[in-house]
Order: C-alpha cells, then structure tokens, then sequence
C-alpha cells in the first residue's frame, strides 16, 4: 500500500502528507514511523504541524529502490492502523 505517497522525479523521491483528528494520533503515527525507520534503517524528512505530518523519502542510492519503497508501505499502513478515518491530502 504505497497509494499514500507520491512519486516524484527531480529529485527522485517519494512524498506524503498525512493527516490526523488530534496531536495525539499525530504523536502514535510518528512513534510507531520511527520504529519501521530504525528496522529499515532509512528515515525520511520530516514536517509536522498540530494535524499534520509531511514526509519525503529519498534513495540512498541513485533511484528509488525496494527499501524505500517497503518503507512507504509501512508507513501506509502505520497511518491506516493510527488514523483510521484516512484523510489524507495528496497536493
């Protein structure tokens, strides 16, 4: 489930943002982002406000690869587990 994210190319990378009814979500969703990021060992760029979290993720090589595109499905579907009404915001 990587339909959260955005492929971009210049520069390569993979965006989000994701949205939340209350702090509380935002700080579960960050937390349990963090873990999948230290198993991965690839962590994206990170931005947040009251309601909101916009992540980047960029290769660590040349171009997008597996890991980060596993990453994007864990983060997917943490947001899926923590914020269960789905908003999101694609732009």
């Amino acid at each position: 489930m990587i339909d959260h994210f955005k492929q971009r190319r210049r520069p390569d990378s993979l965006e989000g943002k994701f949205l939340f009814d209350s702090y509380d979500e935002l700080r579960d969703f960050l937390d349990r982002m963090a873990e999948d990021c230290e198993t991965l060992e690839h962590h994206p760029n990170v931005s947040f406000g009251r309601d909101y979290a916009s992540l980047v993720i960029y290769p660590a090589s040349d171009s997008l690869g597996e890991t980060e595109h596993e990453l994007a499905r864990r983060i997917s579907a943490r947001y899926e587990q923590t914020a269960g009404s789905g908003r999101l915001d694609h732009g």
